[in-house]
């Protein structure tokens, strides 16, 4: 296909899809390619494209060839914020596969996340969710918070750059009560301003210390929370002289 020709697709409004859903471009194991926060959608001449519908619906289907999803920015991910994400996250309830999703300036707020936090009890997949740039409020990140307790996957979560929001003590609480079920969390990105920022970096150090240990095939049972620690685990490394 000539430039020329592509040029006309693109101005006839090669954008939209089927049923009024934007496409977005996807390829190599990426569906719902969404645009970078500075540049708008990305698209990708010659690549087959998906809506967000379709990308859930790959999602839902445990598609072991997805492995990253990005609808940052999607137009029709903030029109219906709180039904795209409740579809979202009954889909990765049960994936497998999925280990990134980015959800940046989606408008997803205290409802969106209750959805998340259900999804996140149960996904085991998912490496790193991508929150920034929405309307996340305390109450909604103490429903991610509750979510994490029982995830053993996530290693990244991005909250950074809410719209009006201050994290409060309680919702600080509800995170360090999920540092005492969930080991696997070792990087939050938020913006705190509160004494608790200390016992939460704690926490997050601790986690990083378990997947060093994990990684290097030493014992970490010394390190875990008194209530799931293994009573029979060697005993810890001795320090270092």
């Amino acid at each position: 296909m000539s430039l020329a020709e592509r040029m006309k697709m693109f101005q006839g409004g090669g954008g939209g899809g089927a049923g009024g859903e934007e496409q977005v471009g996807g390829s190599g194991g990426t569906a719902g390619l969404g645009a970078r926060p500075a540049s708008g959608v990305k698209r990708t001449w010659g690549a087959p494209t998906a809506s967000v519908s379709d990308s859930i619906a790959k999602i839902a289907s445990n598609d072991s060839s997805l492995l990253t999803v990005d609808f940052s920015n999607s137009a029709t991910f903030q029109m219906r914020s709180d039904e795209l994400t409740e579809k979202l996250s009954q889909a990765l309830s049960a994936n497998t596969h999925l280990t990134e999703l980015s959800l940046v300036n989606c408008n997803i707020g205290q409802i969106g996340c209750e959805s998340l936090g259900r999804a996140l009890s149960k996904n085991a997949s998912l490496k790193t969710l991508n929150l920034e740039k929405n309307c996340v409020n305390p109450e909604g990140a103490s429903a991610l918070a509750l979510g994490l307790a029982g995830n053993k996957g996530l290693l990244t979560l991005n909250l950074m750059n809410q719209k009006n929001c201050r994290w409060g003590d309680k919702c600080l609480d509800d995170f360090l009560a999920m540092f005492q079920t969930n080991t696997s969390l070792i990087k939050i990105l938020w913006r705190l301003e509160s004494r608790k920022s200390f016992a939460l970096n704690k926490m997050i150090t601790r986690n990083n210390e378990i997947e060093r240990r994990k990684k290097c095939g030493m014992t970490f049972n010394d390190l875990l929370p008194s209530s799931l620690q293994d009573p029979n685990a060697p005993p810890p490394p001795p320090p270092a002289s």
